[in-house]
């Protein structure tokens, strides 16, 4: 977490643009912090920093970049690929009037028995892979095939899908399963592929099973056709199946 160089001018401007969740989450002085991070962005194509430190080696990294179809995909890709499992994560959109930006916060934690702490170069080297899969330098599944083999569910795990209505009205995704590297990407990967839109994100694990919960429209924006839900569960279903199976 960078703080030296935090304008307190900088807080009102930005609090006014992101949504009402945000406001009700975060005080004025987290407010400040998260908007110099995003000042620190400088026109990059993505720009990550470890925002908090947590105990046990984790950390908070907060990830600024414009917004787009397909965005957390490519977070999610980044993530694995430096071997850093999700814990939670809340996704915000902020628009600008030069376009949406987002301004994402992931709680992860180093995989394995022996983890070592989320450092500085983590988020460097986050930052580096998502700016070449945005620029189109690197492909998502070129940066899947340097990771490892996806550890098998547990006995009696089970995995649900189902749709909810957000108070917004627009369609809701949600998934509980057992926890695993991978996973958020290759549910990311799935509504990608079905053409929708991530246009908000909260996931949380704990003991061993994780809830992810989407709120998705479609490309252009419009809400999701009821019709499409169906489809949509089968995809994810299928796609966290594979990542149980240790298929890429």
């Amino acid at each position: 977490m960078m703080s030296a160089s935090i304008r307190p001018d900088l807080a009102a401007p930005f609090v006014d643009t992101m949504p009402a969740r945000y406001r009700q989450l975060f005080d004025a002085a987290a407010a400040r912090e998260h908007a110099a991070i995003i000042e620190r962005r400088a026109g990059e194509p993505a720009h990550v920093e470890i925002w908090r430190r947590l105990p046990n080696g984790g950390a908070v990294v907060c990830v600024v970049a414009d917004d787009r179809p397909g965005l957390l995909s490519f977070i999610s890709a980044a993530l694995v690929v430096h071997a850093l499992d999700v814990v939670a994560a809340q996704i915000y959109t902020r628009s600008l009037p030069e376009g949406a930006e987002a301004m994402d916060l992931f709680w992860v934690r180093r995989d394995g028995a022996a983890a070592s702490p989320v450092l500085a170069s983590d988020a460097s080297g986050i930052a580096g892979v998502l700016r070449g899969l945005i620029t189109r330098e690197l492909t998502i599944d070129a940066v899947v095939r340097q990771t490892g083999v996806r550890p098998t569910p547990s006995p009696g795990a089970s995995t649900h899908v189902t749709f909810e209505e957000a108070e917004t009205g627009l369609a809701v995704l949600s998934v509980e399963t057992f926890d695993r590297p991978g996973l958020l990407l290759a549910i990311t990967q799935a509504l990608s592929r079905a053409r929708v839109q991530i246009i908000g994100s909260e996931a949380m694990s704990r003991d061993g099973r994780v809830v992810d919960r989407f709120t998705i429209v479609e490309l252009d924006g419009a809400p999701l056709r009821p019709q499409r839900r169906g489809i949509l569960q089968v995809e994810v279903l299928a796609a966290i199946d594979a990542v149980a199976r240790g298929e890429s």
